[in-house]
């Protein structure tokens, strides 16, 4: 087979006329798509899809026809020129490669012919993939060779002798695509699928998604295309419907969702002027309403994104349905069929119904199929399933299957099953969303299918998102989420594994995690509230008793709240833990508003769950159980911690203690022992330094490089640390900051390092992350931080080329926030700041606050994708709470001022924040 690439260069023969030939039909085609793209529907989508590719691949084989009339007289004989790929199936995107094979038996006597066809195509500027080869070269390597084989169910003849093209396609179908080789080449066509969406992602609800390669993308109607063309040797899904394959319903249904992602497709292309299959953040803000999605530009992206994924869903189903029935049924022995009751059928292996229309004159047996399948630990058979998908799209159907009883019951059941089933879709619910049996029993889920978040926190669209922390409570059910922090993972989960294992009422907990994003059918804003309103009228459908539908819907209600207290408020507080005792009621009700929001947090993002958010969670778990059981943190649980850090370190035993002790009660009740001792250590060791502030690094459990400053306490070292931090590109990802009595460590150290009397210690945790953190780095950093302590530098020149760069990252705008509450805590007045993550964040919110006269005494720092939440405890110049109406002002106006800069920007179209809370 010969595809090596000719010389680059022009025959003299065709130079004048083929460039101004091959010109005027660029621009005619340029012409045509702005036409194209200027023109809209009554609706005010961008005729961008399918069309256009038609009519641009029509373009193309007039070029073709012409070049080969005007090369014919160096054809041999007997040679046909085809295209193959997407051309051959006569679509081109507008930055697609032209896929060209010269059909001929004798290849090296055509390569005069090739060069005057194909080179003035190159010097226009038109990308052409081409081989010049046999039948036989085709045919031997068809056999090996994926694409090769697709190639020729692609075959389209553009010129030349269409006999020779017609014998090739007929011996290919007597061969590679007869009945006995059929079943091969379906597993090939599934096998590629598996490792192509293995590398684009593994799933339809990607945040930036491949059009083409990814899951339910462009490839994946290709494969079922080849499949059928294979099987019932049709070019056209429209000519599966006589054949009785398709009904015109799926038909239009598959249609339309591959008019879609055309047209996502096309437009990329078009806007970058050349192949670009990856809509990324940049891509889906430049083009929605380009596509004709209406309302600001977040609505825009959301409302494109949502009709994506629900295409791509489409397509996913569709391709599924298409290998199922393309794969011949090639038996060498008599089917196993088992009898299962209920008009169902244990046949091979698989659960599937005696007669075909059982399931639209019983609807009960969907979820009766669905339940055996569990029990007799097997699938679901692909005839069946995929009648059952229809079946759930009827909405008559549908709603005789909510109106039964006893599907009513067995739905709670398969909610709350936590068995691993054999079912495709991997899990009970995830089986009954595929399939449309979760839509089916709560219509009110429909609206959250393709719902997204226009940010990178939120990974998956809402659907998706709500069954993985249904499937994530079934993993703690059966105890499956115990991860090691020393391999790399994110968090351990423990606590939760362990409550998880003794439930009292678990279809209340699986139901409120299940509906807990119900409300965001209408948008974000108040979705809380009412999604606990529809959680009522759903579950007045289901079995449950007035009280469990009362905790649902409290449940639902106040899913966020234990997160947001434990990343935003101080653990240690004992107004912390009564709020949150007051809520929950009782121990029962505190375990499974927990567990839900470990549930929620661990599957909103594969990084969103990190070790300290869970280290948190835990902490105001703990706390609050013990304020239920006995009111508060006792002495012993200090005494404890400190006995236990001071066991670890037994050469410095007594000096452990000491600085356990000396330390703030919340570092003593949410620090692990093995932090505490690694603290003890590196605090003394800077003592008996004499430096003005020294950088440890801590063992790296996790993503994040642990770090533990010490210095002398002072207005504005935060400011300071974080300046240090940033210059050196170690980016915050989580602070703890503490301050420790001095005058409590110095007769441990005797004369050797400290004075009495001395200023208190900051003793600061912090959580960084880079490409790769060096010591080289924390070096530097340590050395920077002493610079500006000293005097002989200073941050605001430190940090200002730091300020000055720009993220590349494609990602949306976030709006800013600030928030300023004195409710919350008895003796602080809280600042939020709520706002995009970008280098030097940190630095500049707490100078902001320092050039105040603020004092931060905490920081709790959280990075939710690109979104920064920055808590700080602070209190004005006296040590008191910042109460005063104008001062108040004053600060949240200072802090907005940085974003007024042109170095910190909102973005344009921020709305107007929320008034203070004084």
């Amino acid at each position: 087979m010969n595809d090596t690439p000719l010389p680059h260069h022009a025959p003299a023969s065709t130079a004048t006329w083929l460039p101004a030939l091959i010109g005027e039909g660029r621009r005619t085609l340029s012409a045509r798509v702005e036409a194209l793209l200027a023109e809209k529907s009554a609706s005010a989508r961008v005729h961008v899809g399918l069309p256009t590719c038609v009519a641009y691949a029509a373009l193309h084989d007039e070029v073709m026809t012409q070049l080969y009339r005007s090369a014919s007289d160096s054809a041999p004989p007997n040679l046909a020129v085809a295209a193959v790929g997407g051309y051959g199936r006569g679509v081109l995107a507008f930055g697609s490669d032209l896929d060209i094979r010269l059909l001929t038996p004798e290849p090296e006597a055509a390569r005069p012919f090739a060069e005057a066809l194909l080179y003035p195509l190159w010097d226009a500027g038109i990308a052409v993939g081409h081989q010049v080869v046999s039948a036989d070269e085709l045919m031997v390597a068809a056999r090996q060779d994926l694409p090769t084989a697709t190639a020729l169910l692609d075959w389209r003849t553009l010129a030349g002798d269409a006999d020779l093209s017609q014998q090739l396609l007929e011996r290919a179908a007597r061969s590679l695509f007869a009945s006995s080789a059929l079943s091969g080449f379906v597993d090939r066509l599934e096998a590629e699928a598996d490792e192509r969406h293995r590398r684009f992602g593994g799933s339809v609800y990607l945040l930036e998604p491949d059009l083409k390669n990814g899951p339910g993308g462009l490839r994946d109607l290709d494969l079922a295309r080849w499949a059928a063309h294979a099987r019932w040797q049709v070019r056209t899904l429209d000519a599966l419907v006589p054949l009785g394959v398709l009904v015109p319903r799926q038909l239009a249904v598959v249609t339309a969702a591959r008019e879609l992602l055309w047209s996502l497709r096309n437009a990329l292309h078009h806007r970058a002027g050349r192949r670009r299959d990856r809509l990324n953040f940049d891509e889906q803000e430049a083009i929605a309403h380009a596509l004709g999605f209406t309302g600001s530009l977040r609505e825009a992206v959301e409302r494109m994104m949502r009709d994506y994924y629900r295409a791509a869903r489409t397509v996913s189903r569709f391709r599924d349905m298409i290998m199922a029935r393309a794969r011949p049924q090639l038996r060498r022995r008599k089917p196993v069929n088992k009898d299962l009751g209920d008009g169902l059928q244990l046949f091979d292996g698989e659960v599937t119904v005696a007669r075909s229309n059982l399931i639209f004159e019983r609807p009960l047996v969907a979820l009766q199929a669905v339940a055996a399948a569990v029990l007799h630990d097997c699938p679901l058979r692909p005839h069946f399933r995929n009648r059952l998908v229809s079946a759930c799209s009827d909405v008559a159907w549908a709603a005789r299957l909510r109106a039964d009883e006893q599907a009513a019951r067995l739905f709670v059941q398969l909610v709350t099953c936590c068995k691993l089933p054999q079912l495709k879709a991997g899990t009970v619910l995830r089986e009954l969303h595929d399939v449309g049996l979760l839509l089916a029993m709560i219509p009110e889920f429909s609206p959250l299918v393709g719902r997204v978040h226009h940010d990178t926190y939120h990974v998956f669209t809402v659907d998706a998102h709500s069954v993985a922390a249904v499937d994530r409570l079934g993993e703690l059910v059966r105890g499956d989420v115990v991860f090691d922090e020393r391999e790399g993972q994110p968090w351990r989960g423990s606590l939760a594994a362990q409550l998880g294992a003794d439930l009292a009422r678990p279809q209340v907990l699986f139901f409120a995690t299940l509906l807990h994003d119900v409300g965001k059918a209408i948008g974000r804003a108040d979705h809380s509230e009412r999604g606990a309103d529809l959680a009522r009228t759903i579950l007045a459908r289901l079995p449950f008793t007035p009280h469990e539908v009362d905790d649902v819907c409290q449940w639902v209600r106040h899913h966020l709240t234990m997160y947001r207290i434990a990343t935003r408020r101080d653990v240690d507080d004992p107004a912390t833990a009564a709020e949150v005792a007051t809520l929950v009621g009782d121990q029962n009700g505190l375990r499974e508003l927990y567990l839900l929001t470990v549930a929620d947090l661990s599957t909103t993002s594969p990084t969103s769950m990190t070790a300290w958010k869970a280290h948190m969670l835990d902490a105001l778990y703990v706390a609050t159980a013990r304020h239920l059981a006995a009111g508060a943190i006792t002495c012993r649980r200090r005494d404890d911690a400190a006995d236990r850090a001071a066991a670890l370190a037994p050469a410095h035993r007594d000096w452990v203690r000491a600085l356990v002790e000396a330390m703030p009660v919340r570092y003593r009740a949410t620090v692990d022992p093995a932090a505490m001792a690694e603290h003890a250590l590196r605090v003394r060791t800077h003592l008996l330094s004499g430096q003005v502030a020294s950088m440890h690094v801590l063992p790296r459990r996790n993503s994040t490089q642990p770090l533990c400053v010490v210095a002398t306490d002072r207005p504005g070292l935060l400011a300071d640390i974080t300046a240090a931090l940033a210059n050196n590109r170690l980016q915050v990802h989580a602070a703890d900051i503490y301050s420790c009595p001095t005058r409590r460590l110095a007769p441990l150290l005797g004369t050797d390092g400290l004075r009495t009397g001395a200023a208190d210690l900051a003793v600061d945790l912090f959580w960084v992350q880079s490409a790769s953190p060096t010591a080289v780095q924390v070096r530097r950093a340590e050395r920077d931080l002493q610079s500006l302590l000293t005097g002989a530098r200073n941050g605001e020149a430190l940090m200002r080329p730091r300020l000055k760069a720009r993220s590349r990252r494609s990602q949306p705008a976030v709006a800013t926030r600030v928030l300023v509450d004195n409710r919350v805590s008895q003796r602080h007045t809280i600042i939020e700041v709520f706002t995009g993550d970008r280098p030097g964040l940190l630095y500049m919110l707490a100078r902001a606050l320092y050039a105040r006269g603020i004092s931060i005494v905490r920081a709790k720092i959280a990075t939710e994708g690109q979104r920064a939440v920055d808590v700080f405890y602070v209190h004005d110049g006296n040590g008191q709470k910042i109460v005063d109406p104008c001062e108040v002002a004053a600060v949240r106006t200072a802090v907005r001022s940085l974003f007024e800069r042109a170095l910190l920007s909102p973005p344009p179209d921020e709305p107007p924040p929320p008034p203070s809370t004084v």
